[in-house]
């Protein structure tokens, strides 16, 4: 039946009322750091790293109300009925609950590492909430309680709920989205959106590469789009800031089922902007972060956090589609960009906010808000300023300036505020392109990105960087800058304006860097600058006093105590090796690189601030840590050579960014007895009955088994990167992750770096040895070892037999031998069978077959790898790894300047290795054979440089190992003989 046209207004009304009924349920929330209230009449701001959340009053920008919740407040929601705010606290690993009209705390409570994202769902009365680096969405009810924790693709961070019970996440580094349903109060992730990558281009400066920095989701008032802004990391190529990241906007298409990303309509800003400076210039822009429709659809605005600008896009003026269009006409991509407002008053704009034609930026950086006006309705008109400062976040910057400004220098792609000495060309990239947040675990997705065939190219960051940082910061700083951003001199297209004097800088430009380097070098980034080992504190170094002397707990731990004093984890890691090795590194990069070894090999020393040459040599022959129990029964500070029990059991998270130390150590909440840490020994012994009475505050707060369990604790150390460069050294981690033993799905084969380092039985690692921790204390099934068994049997043998002994029985399960001969070709057969990295791993090491065939006469008719003068020949078959200069010629002991590996010949865990070997075709038989698999820990060449700068020490030769030995006897040369076979498994 046809309606008639007098009930077609009722009928309309009547399916508007339906809607808005509907949207009363669901509403389009997306993440955000701005929000307004429900009349419109307050601002409510996350006010970032000021740690703190303001009520503004929207008409005069006032502050009616502001409160300190964090450290590093990203984002706020706030219940449909405004009785509650939550609020994210990025650095602290906590959410808190407010009230919304008084911002008083009601609940703080603490969740997986770097919440970010949040957003209210009215329909389930609950709050989702991502973790950034522990990839996890947190389902948290009203009382700020979390009630669900959902494992996620990796880095979920930004949020937007739809109006239909669509949640969509964004996952930053990965270029996903997940898509969940929440018409329940359980999500249930119904279809993950992988972005596309842009394909390489042969032109450098064309846009290409893989999408990244996903923060925010804006959603059309329609409900049929996603608009997400983000970057596209290509690091094919050397780092340089016209071809490594690309300011994109990416389009996802939301009909329920078929979500989809609108391909043809990514905005690839470099070249869909359409707009055209004086001078013919296109307008290059960069970092978008955040957007906003206007309330009729019809325009989309987003910040632009590092050239500090807005763009609008103006959707009236879309084109669409032609199916018919003729195969040359490719389509475009839809809207493009209409208006650039260059410059947005203030640093760093992130949040966005409109209502009306009123536009409110919120600027991360300089902590205030600037007006807009949106313009009339229609395709010409443009958005204007209306008022630059219309508020200020906070009452007062808890910055110092000098943070402040470092920290704003290095989100900075604005070349217009510095234009004497820019920190980005042509307003292209700022350092939190690349570093997000600074520097943390997104290093290592920088690093997996910037992955290229080695042998040409190793290094996934900066190119050549002056003196490694340490040396001098400043000059570094500049150098990168000019080498990666195009800055640090005028604008390349003038000739006025020459690059600043990398030697000589002016002063304006020192003053620019040493404050950059304030903000690397702050708590959450780099404080010790050269190792990325981090104090959890609030001060960046600690008194030795601190510290619990390992000898202490050899009280209640003996037996692990006796294990761990003697081990190479144990007391004097400033042996000789080392420090020749350390020196090398000061003299060649400047004194505070001496941090970067020291991160692993005495942290604690770093911990303490003391980062001098060392003018003492501890006795690399001690046995028991002598000399630590000597200075407890003195009652005397140690600042321990070594990784000590207290450092060990008080790391509380491994940051997973690539090694160097990677890890944070918290000393301040550990759980204290009465008298702990008095030094008169009564009082120290009333403190160990306590213990003794309540051991459960002092086993929690020395135990995270979670982590501990973990191959991830032991990359920490084990994997290292080059400074800067980010080219691989060591990736013990990597091997382990390749190798068939990371198979958590099958037990039976699965083990990670404990199960065969930290084993009582090291031939058998299957063999669960019982033991006890604590004296008198329970027995455990199977007791970790302390002797913690590797490949270096020189120094924990000097020490103690039983070490050596254990050293040398885990190597010589690592490698199986078989051998075959066919005519004069012999083959060795070298397999990884028991390592769970490459063979030989850590670094120094030396590996290689030793091959000698005897004539029926007893001479030697054929040699391969016999060392000569404790040298091993050039011709000898090695499996090492050399890493080279960019010409080809080995660093050497300036193992961190590699940028290409020459060769590497290691065997891989579960690889065999066919080595073959042209026996003479005159030899006289019965010939026989014998060969060896070899190891020494150090080569002669090295241990005598050491001993020329030590001649005091005394420095024995490090001993030759033989892995694995088979002899053969063939009676004649046609392969099909039978052999007389005798194995061997040990010469030493």
């Amino acid at each position: 039946m046809k309606l008639n046209s007098k009930y077609k207004p009722i009928k309309q009304l009547f399916l508007l009322i339906v809607v808005l009924m509907s949207q009363s349920v669901f509403a389009i929330e997306k993440s955000s750091s701005m929000l307004f209230n429900s009349d419109k009449t307050q601002i409510i701001s996350a006010n970032f790293d000021a740690g703190s959340v303001s009520l503004l009053n929207r008409e005069n920008g006032d502050i009616e109300k502001e409160v300190t919740i964090g450290r590093d407040i990203r984002r706020i929601a706030l219940t449909q009925d405004e009785e509650l705010l939550l609020a994210t606290d990025y650095l602290n690993d906590q959410v808190v609950l407010l009230d919304a009209k008084t911002l008083a705390t009601k609940q703080v409570t603490q969740v997986p590492s770097r919440p970010f994202g949040v957003v209210f769902d009215a329909n389930n009365q609950q709050f989702y909430v991502t973790s950034f680096e522990r990839d996890k969405l947190l389902v948290i009810d009203r009382k700020g309680e979390v009630t669900q924790v959902l494992a996620t693709a990796s880095t979920p961070r930004g949020l937007a709920l739809t109006d239909d019970g669509r949640l969509l996440v964004t996952h930053a580094l990965s270029g996903e989205v997940s898509i969940y349903d929440v018409t329940n109060s359980t999500p249930q992730l119904i279809k993950v959106v992988q972005l596309v990558d842009t394909p390489a281009h042969k032109e450098k400066t064309t846009p290409q590469g893989k999408p990244r920095l996903l923060d925010n989701i804006v959603i059309s008032p329609d409900g049929q789009q996603a608009w997400l802004p983000h970057v596209l990391w290509s690091f094919g190529h050397d780092f340089q800031f016209q071809s490594t990241v690309f300011p994109t906007v990416s389009i996802l298409d939301l009909e329920p089922g078929n979500e989809h990303e609108i391909v043809d309509e990514r905005k690839q800003l470099f070249k869909q902007i359409n707009i055209i400076e004086s001078g013919n210039r296109i307008r290059i822009v960069s970092n978008p972060h955040d957007g906003v429709f206007t309330e009729d659809g019809k325009k989309v605005i987003f910040t632009l956090a590092g050239s500090e600008d807005l763009m609008v896009f103006d959707l009236s003026r879309q084109g669409k589609k032609n199916k018919k269009r003729h195969r040359r006409k490719k389509f475009q991509g839809g809207v493009k960009a209409t208006q650039i407002f260059r410059n947005v008053p203030g640093d760093n704009p992130r949040g966005i906010l409109v209502v009306g034609r009123e536009l409110y930026v919120q600027n991360a950086m300089s902590l205030d808000i600037a007006k807009f006006d949106t313009g009339a309705v229609g395709p010409f008109a443009k958005v204007k300023l209306i008022r630059a400062n219309f508020a200020n976040l906070v009452s007062a910057d808890p910055l110092p300036k000098q943070l402040r400004r470092g920290k704003t220098l290095f989100n900075r792609a604005n070349m217009a505020d510095n234009p004497k000495f820019p920190m980005a060309g042509d307003f292209w990239m700022s350092c939190n392109s690349c570093h997000l947040d600074g520097f943390n675990f997104t290093n290592r997705q920088l690093m997996e990105d910037g992955k290229k065939d080695r042998f040409k190219n190793a290094v996934t960051g900066h190119v050549d960087v002056r003196k490694m940082i340490a040396g001098d910061p400043v000059g570094a700083y500049i150098d990168i800058i000019q080498k990666t951003q195009g800055g640090m001199g005028g604008d390349p297209r003038e000739d006025d304006m020459p690059p600043v004097n990398v030697e000589q800088p002016p002063l304006e430009a020192v003053k620019m860097m040493m404050a950059l380097n304030e903000y690397v070098r702050s708590p959450e980034n780099l404080p010790y600058l050269s190792t990325w080992l981090r104090l959890d504190d609030n001060k960046r170094y600690t008194h030795p006093d601190e510290w619990v002397n390992s000898a202490e707990c050899s009280d209640c731990h003996t037996t692990i105590y006796d294990q761990w004093a003697d081990s190479n984890h144990g007391m004097n890691m400033d042996h000789p090796y080392y420090r020749f090795q350390e020196d090398v590194a000061a003299q060649s990069e400047g004194e505070e690189f001496r941090v970067l070894c020291r991160g692993c090999h005495a942290p604690q020393m770093v911990i303490n601030g003391d980062n001098k040459p060392f003018s003492d040599f501890g006795d690399m022959r001690e046995k028991g840590g002598k000399s630590l129990k000597v200075a407890l029964a003195h009652g005397q500070s140690v600042n321990e050579r070594g990784t000590g029990c207290v450092f060990c059991h008080r790391v509380t998270k491994a940051e997973n960014a690539g090694g160097n130390t990677d890890m944070t150590v918290n000393l301040k909440d550990r759980e204290s007895y009465v008298f702990e840490d008095a030094k008169n020994s009564m009082l120290k012994w009333l403190s160990e009955k306590q213990i003794n009475a309540m051991p459960a505050p002092h086993k929690a707060s020395y135990s995270n088994p979670e982590l501990y369990q973990s191959s991830l604790y032991c990359a920490t150390c084990h994997n290292e990167f080059t400074t800067g460069q980010g080219a691989n050294v060591n990736d013990n981690f990597g091997e382990w992750l390749a190798s068939p033993f990371n198979a958590p799905g099958n037990p039976a084969q699965h083990k990670t770096c404990i199960d065969c380092h930290m084993t009582q039985d090291v031939t058998n690692f299957d063999n669960k040895v019982g033991g006890q921790s604590t004296n008198n204390g329970p027995m455990k099934s199977n007791l970790r070892s302390h002797h913690l068994v590797g490949g270096n049997y020189f120094f924990t043998g000097m020490r103690n037999p039983e070490h050596k002994k254990m050293s040398i029985d885990i190597l010589k399960t690592a490698l199986s031998l078989e051998v075959e001969k066919q005519g004069n070709q012999f083959t060795a057969k070298v397999t990884n069978v028991n390592s769970g990295h490459d063979m030989p791993g850590g670094a120094r090491r030396q590996v290689w077959l030793e091959v000698i065939a005897t004539d029926a006469n007893g001479k030697q008719v054929f040699t391969s790898g016999v060392m000569q003068n404790g040298v091993i020949p050039k011709d000898a078959h090695k499996f090492i790894k050399v890493g080279v200069d960019k010409d080809g010629k080995p660093v050497g002991l300036r193992f961190w300047r590699y940028v290409k590996i020459g060769k590497d010949t290691r065997i891989k865990s579960g690889e065999t290795r066919n080595e073959v070997f042209d026996l003479p075709d005159n030899a006289q038989y019965p010939l026989t054979v014998s060969t060896r698999v070899l190891y020494q820990v150090f080569a002669k060449g090295l241990t005598d440089k050491v001993r020329a700068a030590y001649p005091d020490e005394h420095i024995p030769d490090p001993e030759v190992i033989e892995l694995q030995a088979v002899t053969k006897t063939y009676a004649m040369n046609n392969g099909q003989n039978q052999n007389v076979t005798s194995k061997a498994s040990s010469s030493h």
